[in-house]
């Protein structure tokens, strides 16, 4: 016979052995995931092969408006089912600049395209990517095949030749992601592009916090993770507040690259230690 006190929850109510209540908790939590989960499929197959379409079409009939409001209005609607409340300090200039940004996550990438329409410097295994990869390669990215000096002179000379075409383009000098809470040194090659054209650099700053505005740690995308796993994990998690900031533009092209990459992770990294976060009411 099982005994009462082996028997989770519970408790004696006139001689009667009850149970407590369901946990709430965990009902909300399974329920917010099956939403999540849900939505998420219906905007991958049902949504997302027209916004590949569209973003071609626009491509080959010329019209970069069209493009950009598609990626703009892809990005958010994916971020917003994806659980993130995003809120923007400060604004882009004008077209072209060279977005230089933390990374934390892959969805870094729809973060930064929910304001502006960029293309990205991303690792070639990203392009056999689910979801991912099918809009990296139906977009502007730039694909780098890491540890290839071939390559990455390619990607170097795409760059330049995309920024003397008034297009915007965005990288992670890191060159891999961490957990939200510090900076790892910067890679200054591919910012001696916007040196060499002579395109300001924007430094973007991600944080992720949860509802008491501490670092949400639990959205980046852990070593050897699969892509499938890191959209599980973070459909399950509450509304995750995402505070980017963006820096004043930086143009000192005189005092080479060396001067421009530390001058971005500076204030990068100034702005990621700062505890003033926004209001939950921003």
């Amino acid at each position: 016979m099982v005994k009462l006190n082996e028997v989770p929850g519970a408790f004696l109510y006139n001689g009667a052995v009850l149970l407590h209540p369901i946990n709430l908790t965990v009902i909300n939590h399974y329920l917010r995931l099956c939403i999540r989960l849900l939505t998420f499929v219906f905007a991958v197959f049902g949504v997302l092969p027209f916004v590949v379409l569209a973003i071609i079409m626009a491509k080959l009939l010329r019209l970069p408006g069209l493009n950009q409001w598609v990626v703009t209005t892809w990005s958010g609607l994916l971020c917003k089912i994806m659980g993130l409340d995003i809120h923007v300090v400060g604004t882009i200039p004008n077209a072209p600049v060279m977005v230089v940004a933390n990374h934390v996550s892959w969805l870094d990438i729809p973060i930064i395209h929910s304001f502006i329409l960029a293309g990205f410097v991303a690792k070639r295994e990203i392009k056999f990517w689910p979801i991912l990869g099918w809009l990296a390669m139906a977009g502007d990215t730039v694909f780098l095949n890491r540890g290839n000096s071939e390559s990455r002179k390619t990607v170097l000379n795409q760059l330049k030749k995309r920024l003397k075409q008034n297009r915007s383009v965005a990288i992670f000098p890191e060159g891999t992601v961490t957990d939200g809470s510090y900076l790892r040194p910067f890679h200054r090659q591919l910012i001696h592009a916007a040196v060499q054209t002579q395109t300001p650099v924007v430094p973007v700053t991600i944080k992720f916090l949860n509802r008491l505005n501490q670092r949400e740690q639990r959205v980046a995308f852990v070593a050897d993770e699969s892509f499938i796993h890191h959209v599980l994990r973070v459909l399950q998690l509450p509304q995750t507040r995402v505070e980017v900031h963006i820096g004043p533009a930086l143009n000192q092209f005189d005092a080479g690259t060396r001067t421009l990459t530390t001058m971005a992770r500076n204030a990068i990294e100034h702005q990621l230690n700062q505890d003033d976060y926004l209001s939950t009411g921003a």
